[in-house]
This record gives C-alpha cells, structure tokens and sequence, in this order.
C-alpha cells in the first residue's frame, strides 16, 4: 500500500516537471521572435532597446529645440543697444514733444482772448465787431470784453468795462467806443492798449504804465498816451474835449511825431489876439496845420476842434457849472465804491 502511493506521488512529480519543461520552452519561443508593426521578426531585446532608441531621437530633437533659443539669445546679444543709447533717444523724443507744446499754448491763447467784462449795464448798451456795420448784439452784466469789439450806449443808458488790466472805462449815454485792441504784444514788446472814442462822453480810470506798457486813447483827431489817470474825454459835433482829474496825459494832433514834437504844458498856451483893424490880403496860400503836444496834469484841460486847431487849454475846478450834472456826480460815486481817486 506505501509502495503505490509513493508511486503515484513519483509520477504526479515526473508529469508536473514535463508540464513545466513545455511552459518554458513555449515562453521561451515567443520571446526570441516578435512581429513589430512593420512586420518584420525581432527579438523582445530588440523589441524593447527600440523606445530607448526612438526616446534617445526625441530628446535629440528636444535639444535642438532647446538649442534654437541658445542661437537666437547669441543674436539678441549681437544686437543690443545699450541702455544709455535708448534713454538718449527717449530723451530726444520729450524734447521733440516739448518743441511742439509751445504752438498749442499759443492756439489756446488765441482762443480764449477775453480781455475783461461788463460790470454795469443800465438802460440799452448794444455791441458788435468792429468791422461789422449795425449794433445787433445787446450787451448784458457779467459779458466777456474782447478786443476788437465796439460798444454803443443808447438815449438814457451807462455802461461800465473792467478790463484785465484793472482799468477801468464807462460809457455816458449815447457813446460809441472801439476797443481797437487790449493788452496786445507789440513790435516793440509792449503790451498795447488803444481805444478809440467815436462820439459821446467817456470816463477812465488808468492804472501807471510802465516800459512794458502803452496805453493809448485816441480820436479821428488827436491821440493821448495815458499814465496812471483818472480822465474824462468827450466828443460832440466838431469839438473834442480831455479833462485829466488825477495823473497826466500826454495828446497830441500829429499821432505819427508826437515823440518827436516838443511837448508843452496847457498853462502855456495862448489865446489868439485880436485882430486889428482891416488889412490888404495877399493872394490865398496853403496854410498847413500847426503840429502840438501838449501835458495835460491833474485838473487841467484841453479843447480842439476837428481841424485839429487848440480852441482852448488851462485850468479848471472841481465848483464849475461844467461839473455840476449827473454824469460826473455818478462816475465820483462809482470811484469811491472801487476805492479809487
């Protein structure tokens, strides 16, 4: 009985070893040949140094990718600027752009001319350009002055302008006025300011001009350069009057030579004498108009007709009939309220 179990044991062992043997042998076939995907037979060795090869190709191409950037860095440094050299360029680009601020600054300028404003308005005040025929444009408080412009007071109206240059102008009733220009650069480099008197009744409070200053008030006959002055011009039919309150004025017929004539003071004017008796007259000649120049002071005035002839020039006070009406009453009142002279 132990002798066939020990049997049957020896052979179960003999059957396991010969299964085993055929395993082997089969594993070991189908490891020796291996079909790739080309069809071609290769060993599993073969098989699996393959990826490593095609793994080692795509790192070769990996560092050549790698390498690309090495080459483009190599011609980044070939050409690099210095850093000083872009900062002169930026710097030559601002000075550029500063070189054309100035022509905006001067557009601006030209754009917002506004030399003043109306601060009164009684009654109709109308206004318009100067090279404009009617008056269509009714002038309000608080309305911008230009240069330019020319203002007309109607039957029973005032008007009064503060212009930037703290001077001060007021219109009487039926006055025309051209603001011919405001505070405009000169040839010379002065600031310019001329007013022309039309018709009418003018009151002005001038503030000291300087040597880079000229104010200028002027008619079709005559002109007068104003220095720190409380004045009053009026204009009526053929005669043209300049009272000075406070300061000194400086008028003359010849606008074009009044540097050039001899100035004189109102006190030494003369009245023409009586003509005498009747005299032969020799043939008509060709008068030509005396030229003058005459300093107008304080309380002191001057009157010429429209040939530019002096009708009348000297002192006055402050209790004559001429002094006494409603317009020099009220521009007194108006200087007191500004704290002026």
């Amino acid at each position: 009985m132990g002798k066939k179990i020990m049997k049957y044991i020896y052979t179960l062992m003999l059957l396991v070893i010969f299964t085993f043997q055929i395993s082997c042998k089969s594993s070991d076939e189908s490891a020796q040949t291996v079909k790739n995907a080309s069809g071609e037979q290769k060993t599993i060795a073969e098989t699996v140094q393959q990826p490593e090869a095609d793994l080692s190709s795509e790192t070769a191409v990996k560092d050549e990718s790698q390498a690309v950037p090495e080459q483009v860095k190599t011609e980044e440094v070939k050409t690099y600027v210095p850093e000083t050299a872009v900062a002169k360029k930026d710097i030559a680009q601002v000075s550029e752009t500063k070189k054309e601020e100035p022509k905006k600054e001067k557009k601006a300028v030209k754009q917002t001319d506004e030399k003043g404003f109306v601060s009164y308005v009684e009654g109709s005040v109308k206004k318009k350009n100067i090279e404009e025929a009617d008056f269509k444009t009714s002038v309000a408080e608080k309305t911008t002055v230009k240069s330019r412009e020319s203002y007309k007071t109607m039957i029973k109206s005032r008007a009064e302008l503060e212009l930037s240059g703290l001077d001060i102008i007021r219109l009487a009733p039926k006055t025309t006025v051209d603001l011919v220009a405001l505070y405009e650069e000169s040839k010379d480099g002065k600031q310019k300011t001329d007013i022309k008197l039309a018709e009418g009744d003018l009151w002005a409070q001038v503030n000291s001009s300087d040597d880079k200053s000229e104010f200028k008030m002027d008619t079709d006959i005559a002109a007068a350069a104003i220095t720190g002055t409380n004045f009053r011009m009026s204009k009526t039919g053929e005669i043209t009057e300049m009272k000075v309150y406070h300061g000194e004025v400086k008028i003359s017929n010849s606008k074009e030579n009044m540097d050039d004539l001899e100035a004189k003071s109102v006190k030494d004017f003369k009245q023409p004498g009586q003509i005498s008796g009747p005299k032969q007259i020799s043939g008509p000649k060709q008068v030509s108009l005396e030229e003058w120049v005459y300093i107008v002071k304080n309380m002191q005035q001057i009157t010429f007709d429209n040939s530019g002839k002096v009708i009348s020039a000297g002192e006055f006070k402050a209790t004559d009939k001429s002094e006494k009406n409603d317009w020099v009453e009220w521009n007194k009142k108006r200087d007191r309220q500004k704290g002026l002279k």
